[in-house]
């Protein structure tokens, strides 16, 4: 029986910042080590859950090898550097779900249709059975609307970072369980969350 409760957290625009898209100028994820850099307090927010109990499990849609954008050593670099960062300030992740495919790729290994790409909930199920994480008792963190989506199929609590810079992925109707700001603002919403208790 699952025991385990955690927090799921998107990684692009949620642990570190966006970077504008060479071809549409939107900001997306970055497609170079030297342009990761964390969102502020991020790190901050992702101890105090730690601190308190919470499995960590970061989860995000990587396409960018599929499109062609980097390769996949490129893209293995960019994820190093991020949990780099992120050590470095004394957060440590229990595990990190990568989806590498797209449905329009040029890569015909990475190209398609998967069940792991948000808002599939394929990556948040995957790790749930590898943790052996209670996903009712568990929160999804991420600032687009796939991740809500994704969050809410797995059947987890969501909280929806109303990050500017990815409105252009915040569409259609979303009901997330609350909305903060920024990570650091939505540990502080989980940790105060009523019926919520963390983990022995």
């Amino acid at each position: 029986m699952s025991v385990a409760r955690a927090v799921f957290v998107d990684r692009d625009g949620v642990i570190n910042q966006l970077v504008p898209d060479p071809v549409t100028g939107h900001p997306e994820s970055p497609l170079a080590v030297g342009d990761v850099l964390l969102v502020a307090g991020a790190a901050e927010g992702l101890r105090a859950l730690a601190d308190a109990g919470w499995l960590l499990v970061g989860v995000s849609n990587q396409p960018s090898a599929a499109k062609g954008l980097v390769s996949p050593p490129e893209l293995e670099a960019i994820q190093r550097r991020v949990i780099e960062l992120l050590e470095a300030q004394g957060a440590v992740l229990d595990g990190f779900e990568l989806c590498l495919h797209h449905p329009e790729g040029v890569v015909s290994e990475l190209t398609g249709t998967c069940d792991c790409r948000k808002p599939a909930p394929g990556m948040l199920l995957r790790a749930s059975a590898a943790l052996g994480i209670d996903r009712q008792a568990s929160w999804m963190v991420g600032d687009t609307a796939g991740d809500i989506q994704a969050g809410q199929a797995a059947g987890c609590r969501t909280i929806l970072v109303e990050n500017p810079d990815s409105a252009h992925k915040r569409t259609g109707d979303l009901t997330p369980t609350a909305v903060a700001p920024d990570l650091a603002a939505a540990a502080r919403l989980i940790l105060r969350a009523k019926g919520v208790t963390s983990r022995p």
